[in-house]
């Protein structure tokens, strides 16, 4: 189902709005022939908007050798485009305030915002893409969509809490509540203010940066704007190894960029941002806000994930109407009494969620098999068996991301959902699993083997991922694919690890 834009249509009074004297220069950009002191004329009438051109003029990016005084001036140095683009930016990002009762965390919205817009900038610049100041209004306004849904209904966001900083979450939440999200929002507002067709085309497709092959006519330009927002959320994450990962293997799905560019790339933002926190006077760098929020984040986004799942069980495609909605479980039900981790009762109904979830967002999901192949022999030699278990649950959870779901699936099983990686790191994953478990069989006297050197814990995983490099029908079909890799694991001599082909 597509998002419904009744609320858009009859509430435009609560949508944030572009300054007349913005749209008033937008239309005389539109003319055929352009006086540009009467551009200069506008500009000037807004006094904030003036300093801010500037502002830009005189900016490292021009190099300029005498500061440039004169606003005329100044526009013509910039451009045309560049004069109209900078003025919607400018004007909106001073426009747009955080209303009293939001759910929307606009301290992070904007920061993510602005590392975008001036990441698109850059991409393009990379990429060979010309309309440069295009790109950066596109990268700033590709979540603009998120304010017109949260003035419209100001509570929306308020259940996601720390799970804001992850963008897929959200995205994945719209989804479920509104049958469509941000972007197609974002592409209804931008068509309502009437902007360039290129960048709406851009913002509705902002999560869906290969529906354009890069020779088509607006293809990089798109592909550089969706790509804007991963290389935000790196900043975000604190460059962490997982989120540059995710940014140096999207740089080279979307814009087949080699580590060469990428490092360039990263280099160039962290010297853009004084500059783009100057500008738009607005802290770029982590927050106390930001950094309290992602800390909570990380340490909460699994149970969110499932919260948010159960939630919306009852909204189902058209496959799943006639699967019964799963029941809310108690605590009890959802967690395994002996480790704490999900049960296999939680893994039966959040097994065909997550699946429906990722088609729908077209994101990957991978379902890893753990199997302790001597577990009978563990128990006749170890006195404390339930111990054992435990040391391997927790080991488990250590090494998994966060954000993954693990289950105990039977009693010598456990299955892991990862999602959004591709196959290659879930393979990764897998091999830290397996190195984690192989370190339990140390013989040691606080390890779970009592000191008893003998034993080794004779572990196989077999993991199967759905996605870009191939699909499967359902989430059974996923997981009886996990469970034929595990099969062929187990007949591995050594490093028991096995991926379906």
């Amino acid at each position: 189902m597509a998002i419904d834009l009744s609320p858009f249509i009859e509430n435009t009074a609560r949508l944030p709005s572009i300054p007349r004297v913005v749209t008033r220069i937008v239309t005389l950009a539109q003319q055929g022939e352009i006086d540009m002191q009467n551009i200069a004329d506008l500009v000037a009438s807004d006094p904030a908007l003036a300093a801010k051109t500037l502002q830009y003029a005189n900016s490292p990016i021009y190099g300029n050798d005498h500061k440039i005084e004169n606003l005329r001036r100044a526009i013509v140095l910039l451009g045309l485009n560049t004069t109209v683009n900078l003025a919607l930016s400018f004007s909106l990002t001073s426009s747009i305030k955080e209303s009293q009762s939001s759910g929307l965390h606009y301290p992070l919205f904007w920061r993510r915002s602005l590392l975008a817009a001036s990441a698109a900038l850059e991409l393009g610049r990379l990429a060979g893409e010309r309309a440069l100041e295009e790109l950066f209004l596109a990268g700033l306004l590709q979540d603009i969509g998120m304010i017109a849904i949260d003035r419209l209904q100001p509570e929306f966001y308020s259940e996601l809490q720390s799970d804001q900083v992850f963008h897929q979450r959200v995205r994945e939440y719209e989804i479920e509540r509104m049958g469509g999200d941000h972007a197609e929002a974002g592409s209804w507002l931008c068509k309502h203010w009437d902007l360039a067709d290129r960048t709406t085309l851009a913002i509705a497709n902002s999560h869906r940066p290969t529906v354009f092959a890069k020779g088509d006519r607006d293809g990089l330009f798109v592909r550089c704007v969706a790509l804007s927002g991963v290389v935000a959320d790196y900043l975000i994450f604190g460059e962490t190894s997982e989120a540059r990962n995710q940014l140096v293997l999207q740089c080279q799905r979307v814009l087949d960029f080699n580590l060469n560019k990428i490092e360039r790339l990263i280099e160039v933002m962290h010297d853009k941002i004084p500059e783009m926190e100057a500008l738009f006077d607005i802290k770029l760098t982590e927050s106390a806000s930001q950094s309290k929020l992602l800390e909570e984040a990380n340490a909460t986004l699994a149970a969110m994930n499932i919260e948010t799942l159960q939630h919306s069980q009852h909204k189902t495609t058209v496959s799943d109407k006639n699967r019964a909605s799963t029941p809310k479980l108690s605590r009890e039900e959802r967690y395994d009494a002996q480790t704490n981790v999900f049960s296999r009762k939680f893994a039966d109904g959040y097994i065909p969620d997550a699946f429906d979830i990722a088609c729908r967002t077209d994101r990957n999901i991978s379902f890893m098999l753990l199997e302790i192949g001597n577990l009978k022999e563990i128990q006749k030699k170890v006195p404390d068996v339930d111990a054992y278990i435990n040391d391997v649950a927790r080991a488990l959870e250590a090494t998994i991301r966060s954000g993954d779901v693990l289950s105990r699936f039977s009693n010598e099983l456990f299955l892991i959902i990862i999602g959004g990686a591709t196959r290659a790191q879930a393979t990764m994953v897998c091999q830290r699993i397996y190195d984690a478990i192989a370190t339990l069989s140390t013989p040691s006297k606080k390890g779970p083997l009592g000191g008893i050197s003998n034993i080794t814990i004779h572990a196989s995983i077999g993991v199967a991922t759905h996605g870009t490099e191939g699909e499967f029908e359902s989430a059974e079909d996923l997981l009886n694919a996990a469970q034929s890799a595990l099969y062929t694991a187990k007949l591995k001599p050594t490093n028991r690890i096995a991926e379906f082909e």
